[in-house]
């Protein structure tokens, strides 16, 4: 059953949601987790949540919204915004592209496409990897903590080989609170691509919290321990919810 995205944090369905308790029991249902993460709300009703793509003095303004089951992406270039939508399947998400009221499925082979002239692609802005299924745990204490905090390494795997620019990711996820920290990217070649990284977080007047600012990481693809482009994600500060 596809779930009802009002519920879902406007900002892309989880994008390193908002801080709720998880259970402390190891042998948890990994495709259980990742929709709670989907569906951790920070609520503000039909009215879109606004962003920048930042890539040094370059700032590209985006929002995010949801309209039925629909999230709705948008963002300014060239004094024009610009939208795709992003239509969840079972088992994956449809990346789509709306100009002049007509709709059109992405192909694969433009999700990773970048916008507006940053580095960050469609598939990137979407997180559309959060709606992959068939998880597993990765047991590794030896790394399983991410900014002091003791974390859930998830990996899932592409269910659609060669569709998108990564054929795995791994996910930081808070076991006290359900925060994803990081989400590293590796290509079919086993090498790490891009890592997504929470460097701030904003708290709203109901005590949950949101992410503030996000740093997306471009690796090199001979030496994946180098950065070769970096932009960040930023949020405007959420308006407090009405009582």
């Amino acid at each position: 059953m596809m779930m009802n995205l009002k519920k879902i944090c406007v900002i892309g369905a989880a994008l390193f949601g908002s801080f709720m308790p998880l259970s402390a029991q190891e042998d948890i249902d990994v495709d259980e987790l990742l929709r709670v993460m989907r569906e951790m709300t920070v609520s503000q009703g039909n009215r879109d949540v606004m962003g920048s793509i930042r890539k040094g003095r370059n700032k590209v303004p985006f929002s995010i919204s949801a309209r039925g089951e629909t999230l709705v992406f948008q963002y300014k270039f060239n004094d024009a915004w610009q939208r795709f939508d992003v239509r969840i399947k079972d088992k994956n998400a449809d990346l789509v592209l709306v100009k002049n009221g007509k709709a059109q499925v992405m192909a694969p082979s433009s999700y990773a496409q970048t916008i507006a002239g940053t580095d960050v692609c469609y598939e990137d802005l979407s997180l559309r990897f959060l709606y992959w299924k068939g998880g597993k745990l990765i047991n590794d204490n030896s790394s399983s903590r991410i900014k002091g905090r003791d974390c859930y390494i998830v990996e899932v795997k592409n269910p659609t080989p060669g569709a998108g620019q990564f054929a795995w990711v791994r996910m930081w996820v808070d076991k006290e609170n359900g925060t994803t920290w990081q989400i590293d990217g590796y290509g079919a070649d086993g090498k790490l691509k891009k890592r997504f990284s929470i460097t701030s977080v904003q708290r709203l007047s109901d005590g949950t919290w949101f992410f503030k600012q996000m740093k997306l990481e471009v690796r090199n693809p001979q030496n994946p321990n180098r950065t070769i482009a970096l932009d960040y994600l930023e949020m405007e500060d959420l308006p407090e919810r009405k009582k």
